[in-house]
């Protein structure tokens, strides 16, 4: 009996080619960041008119050192819109109330208060 020889082929390497695929450009993207430019843009020039033509008033603020409006009517005394029988009883009834709950004119009113 005779041997069967069998002969192999060599196996060869195909190399594969990749074929190049161009991605599409987003050009929204690209719209996108033109839109915001214009919107920074507009922004600016608003800016800078209404910065340039809006004038402010130096005259306005708060006067802390001005005077308590007491009136003296016939002995009683008005302390901020209360009236009272006479600065001596505003006195000690402003003294027991705490500060956080009196108005800054019940305040310079108690401090300023001299017997």
């Amino acid at each position: 009996m005779a041997k069967k020889t069998t002969t192999k082929k060599t196996a060869t390497k195909k190399t594969a080619t990749k074929k190049t695929i161009k991605k599409p450009i987003n050009k929204k993207q690209d719209d996108n960041s033109m839109g915001v430019m214009l919107l920074a843009g507009v922004g600016l020039i608003l800016l800078i008119y209404f910065g340039s033509t809006v004038t402010i008033n130096e005259d306005s603020g708060m006067d802390n050192n001005s005077s308590t409006q007491t009136e003296t009517v016939e002995k009683s005394v008005v302390v901020s819109g209360k009236t009272y029988s006479s600065k001596s009883d505003a006195h000690k009834i402003l003294k027991e109330i705490p500060q956080s709950r009196l108005t800054n004119e019940e305040r310079m009113f108690v401090e300023g208060y001299q017997d």
